[in-house]
């Protein structure tokens, strides 16, 4: 096996995959959804609607979410199934949210901010909001 020095990376449009047997690798936020990791890091400026893809819910069945505000403001809406209903969750700099495994979610930024997300990195659902 030969020594490499760690060097370090920009988060900036980076991920941190994070694979079985505890292998840890920085990532091109391009490859969400493209690698075998486990779960992915990342953090993600959050500015506005477009930012959070506000016109579709998300739902992850692998795995619960993590949703972790560094700074700024945003709302968390969790789609209501049988065995709980609807309800939006406040977040404020400093505070973080397990969205449940499969639960139908998304966000609403109400400042603007930086969020950090620990997700599964795999098999993911999106579809869009219905118009009132």
């Amino acid at each position: 096996m030969t020594f490499s020095e760690p060097r370090p990376q920009a988060l900036d449009g980076r991920l941190i995959a994070l694979h079985p047997g505890a292998h840890a690798e920085g990532l091109d936020f391009a490859a969400r959804g493209r690698t075998d990791a486990d779960w992915i890091i990342g953090i993600k400026a959050v500015s506005d609607g477009a930012s959070v893809h506000a016109n579709h819910w998300e739902r992850h069945p692998r795995g619960e979410e993590v949703l972790a505000l560094l700074d700024g403001r945003v709302c968390v809406i969790l789609d209501g199934d049988a065995a709980r209903p609807a309800c939006e969750v406040p977040l404020a700099a400093g505070q973080m949210l397990v969205v449940p495994r499969g639960t139908w979610h998304r966000l609403r930024v109400e400042q603007p901010g930086r969020l950090l997300f620990v997700t599964p990195s795999q098999g993911s659902e999106h579809r869009r909001v219905e118009a009132a």
